[in-house]
């Protein structure tokens, strides 16, 4: 992390059960949902008119009352107004279609794609939606009302080194009758990417990597196009790497098994996005490339590096991999409120051993108190020096989710100001990305009044 505040957020496709008027497969949204969004960024992030023409003939159901001139002016404007907001990209499941989130530097645009399985029938930028505002005063009365409207989960608020607020609120599995805690457990998306930082500066403090170094020292047959990414581009998004390396045959892309062979030899395959260096672009699979290097160098698992070195050491218990259960029951459990549901419950123990296809970047759970000790530990130079524990000392805003209804929000202000927010149901508003900005805002706000 070179800079001093980041966001990192897993691009979340969610999809309402009316659009195919059915339960929720397994295999999460059906392909045609997952190939119009991808289909509308890639319009969004177009130059010229050709890639708009191409858009209205293949991705858009044809209309007689439409004005083909019109809708391309249209879809002309639509990208002018959001061409710059790509720091944070997420899509909400809507009754007819869904909602795209764009968002950067505080701005933020909401598209809404209405679709069926024959194509966009419509596209076009929605209002900007009514914004949250926190103080010291209303935060328990927030939440009070959050839960009243069905949202689930856990908050922790610390405001000039005071706990101001602490809460678990609405159900944690509702077929059982069991409320969330403060010790509920929750998936928490890609949350373990820090688990990786700390265990690469781990390794470059004892002297057994150089964040400098090429791969091609500690990996072989590396493609000549990535011989010049260095451990630290890997690091900070340098890479050139793409976000994701799932395969179209993939049942699901995070929960579908595979090794770390196999990872390591898609990641090498793809085409970069940029030349190593000259860019920066978030990349999931740059993290499974750094766990791979760590048990290349440490000569151990991953899990078990990190649980060593880490997540025993800061005392966290109910801490673990999916498909494993640690002695928790299913009551310890939030369960995910989907729209993708895997198993019964939707639980990460369900989920089956964590695949490499996100080993270093998510496949893990947590609860509050566990997260609260990773920081404190690794914040206390207990096991990392300052220069090293460097990163995780400076301002940080971080969202996590997954596609199987859990998300994880925190920020972090290290004069004594910290946040923490896990969802297991959204309830029917949808209302959790003003919540995280108002979060954010009392957190790292000098006056603290939570205005956006």
């Amino acid at each position: 992390m070179s800079s001093a505040r980041y966001v990192r957020l897993l691009l979340l496709v969610l999809l309402a059960t009316s659009l195919v008027n059915a339960s929720v497969a397994q295999d999460g949204p059906p392909q045609f949902v997952k190939d119009a969004v991808d289909e509308v960024l890639k319009m969004l992030n177009s130059d010229g008119d050709e890639a708009i023409e191409i858009f209205i003939d293949q991705e858009m159901v044809p209309s007689e009352d439409r004005d083909r001139a019109n809708l391309i002016e249209h879809l002309r404007t639509l990208r002018n107004e959001t061409r710059d907001l790509r720091d944070d990209v997420a899509v909400e499941s809507e009754s007819d279609g869904v909602r795209l989130i764009l968002a950067a530097k505080g701005t933020e645009k909401q598209i809404k794609v209405v679709l069926g399985p024959d194509g966009i029938t419509a596209i076009y930028l929605l209002d900007s939606p009514e914004p949250i505002f926190l103080t010291r005063d209303n935060l328990m009365e927030t939440f009070d009302r959050l839960e009243e409207e069905g949202v689930s989960g856990v908050v922790y608020v610390r405001l000039d080194g005071e706990v101001v607020l602490e809460r678990a609120f609405g159900m944690a599995n509702e077929e059982l009758g069991v409320t969330n805690s403060l010790s509920t457990v929750f998936g928490t998306g890609s949350r373990p990417i820090d688990y990786t930082m700390a265990g690469i500066n781990l390794l470059d403090q004892q002297g057994r990597i150089d964040l400098d170094d090429t791969i091609d020292k500690y990996f072989e047959d590396v493609p000549v196009d990535k011989r010049a990414i260095t451990i630290r581009h890997l690091m900070t998004g340098q890479s050139g790497l793409p976000d994701f390396f799932h395969a179209q045959e993939d049942w699901d892309p995070d929960l579908k098994w595979i090794d770390r062979e196999t990872a390591e030899r898609r990641l090498f395959a793809q085409e970069l996005l940029f030349v190593p260096g000259e860019d920066r672009r978030h990349s999931h699979g740059a993290f499974g490339l750094l766990a791979a290097l760590i048990e290349r160098v440490s000569g151990m698992t991953y899990y078990s590096y990190i649980r060593e070195n880490f997540l025993d050491p800061a005392g966290m218990s109910r801490t673990g991999e999916y498909g494993e259960a640690r002695g928790l029951s299913v009551s310890d459990f939030a369960v995910g409120g989907g729209p993708s549901f895997v198993g019964l419950p939707n639980i990460p123990p369900n989920w089956g051993p964590t695949s490499w296809l996100i080993m270093g970047s998510g496949g893990m759970y947590s609860t509050l108190g566990d997260l609260l000790s990773f920081y404190e530990y690794v914040r206390s130079g207990k096991v990392l020096d300052a220069r090293h524990g460097a990163a995780f000392s400076q301002p940080m805003v971080q969202v996590d989710g997954s596609d199987r209804g859990f998300e994880l929000f925190s920020a972090y202000n290290p004069s004594g100001g910290e946040t923490y927010l896990f969802i297991n149901s959204q309830g029917g508003q949808r209302k959790t990305r003003e919540l995280f900005r108002a979060l954010e805002h009392l957190v790292l706000s000098d006056d603290q009044s939570g205005r956006l």
